[in-house]
């Protein structure tokens, strides 16, 4: 072969390679929004925290709990024993008073709508060591969360968190 015939070898080798090249297209349906789907239900639409106050309308709660030990809430020492809990939200802001043996204590609290509403009225302690701080209260219809209470921060001394959950049993009648 010479070099002419080399050069037509080549060209014929690359036409044939651009000419032999599979090729896609791109394929439109009739009706774009239509999926073929054995689930027709809609998705779930999230709630976010400004929804909350649309979502919930005001809530009365009256309960009682028992405390084990003894919790820090807002700077205050709740000590052990059984409590009556009274709760007040409207939708946004809540609060709730705890009641002992004539001693009363009225905490203020973000509302905020529960994760699990299958899950049964609780108050939730945040546990490090031997100190305990009251996070929340938990009902089917609102979460009440509680700020921060510094005094338990300063003693975890790298100990592990938990939280507890301690029964809250209703009092008044649900709406």
């Amino acid at each position: 072969m010479t070099g002419k015939h080399v050069w037509k070898f080549l060209g014929v080798l690359a036409g044939f390679a651009i000419l032999a090249t599979p090729r896609g297209y791109a394929q439109s349906e009739i009706v774009p929004d239509h999926f073929d789907s054995p689930n027709t239900e809609p998705f779930l639409q999230s709630k976010t925290n400004g929804d909350v106050g649309e979502a919930m309308s005001k809530v009365r709660f009256s309960g009682k709990v028992n405390l084990p030990y003894s919790v820090h809430c807002t700077g205050k020492r709740l000590l052990p024993g059984r409590y009556t809990i009274s709760l007040r939200s409207d939708g946004k802001t809540g609060r709730a008073t705890l009641t002992q043996k004539g001693r009363t204590l009225e905490v203020a609290g973000v509302v905020r709508l529960p994760a699990n509403t299958r899950a049964r009225n609780t108050v939730l302690v945040e546990s490090v060591g031997k100190a305990h701080r009251l996070v929340a209260i938990h009902l089917e219809e609102m979460e009440l969360v509680f700020a921060a209470d510094p005094q338990l921060e300063h003693t975890s001394n790298g100990q592990a968190r938990r939280t507890e959950n301690l029964v809250l049993t209703r009092t008044s009648p649900q709406k």
